[in-house]
């Protein structure tokens, strides 16, 4: 499992490239959503999930503006795609470390 770092208090932006057997377009019209949890399963936050270019779906970005009160530990997210039919395909989870940010003004 990868595990990304941020420094608590720094802004999120994750950028995911989709697995390459998966042909441009192929996910047109699905909607990605993300939650960040604590390895004990308390919600952190719920990311800002987009597609880069919406029409080839190739790779999906994280966003978190404020992580200043993330806690600061391991912790878990993935991302769970819907269909426009309402079908669910779930990422496996990556890990992220948050550490404490030296800077804090």
């Amino acid at each position: 499992m990868a595990t990304e770092t941020l420094a608590r208090g720094a802004s999120l932006d994750i950028v995911l490239r989709i697995p390459v057997g998966f042909a441009d377009g192929y996910l047109a019209g699905w909607v990605p959503t993300s939650q960040i949890r604590t390895l004990s399963d308390q919600l952190i936050a719920t990311l800002n999930a987009s597609w880069v270019d919406p029409d080839t779906t190739r790779y999906l970005r994280l966003r978190c503006d404020d992580t200043g009160d993330w806690p600061v530990g391991l912790a878990v997210f993935d991302i769970r795609l819907t269909s426009p039919t309402g079908y669910r395909r779930q990422s496996k989870p990556r890990q992220l470390l948050i550490t404490r940010g030296e800077t804090r003004v």
